[in-house]
C-alpha cells in the first residue's frame, strides 16, 4: 500500500504540473484568499507554502496546449 503525503510543498507541484512559479505565484493569491478561514489546507510555516493534497487539482494548467496545429 503506498502511503501519500499530507502536505506538498510548491516546488514539488510545481514539478507535478509542469507549471512555473509565476503561476504558482498566482494561483497561491487566489487561493489564499480562498481558503483563509480553513488555514488546514492552505498555509506558509518557515518561508514555506504547506499545500494540502485535497486542493492541490487547483493548480492544474486551467488550459491545454494544443501542440498539433
Amino acid at each position: 500500500m503506498k502511503k501519500y503525503k499530507k502536505y506538498y510543498t510548491t516546488s514539488e507541484i510545481m514539478e507535478h504540473y509542469q507549471i512555473s512559479e509565476r503561476t504558482i505565484r498566482y494561483r497561491l493569491l487566489e487561493l489564499k484568499e480562498k481558503y483563509k478561514k480553513q488555514p488546514s489546507l492552505l498555509s506558509k510555516k518557515n518561508k514555506k507554502w504547506q499545500i494540502h493534497n485535497t486542493i492541490i487539482e487547483q493548480f492544474a494548467p486551467k488550459r491545454k496546449n494544443n501542440l498539433n496545429n
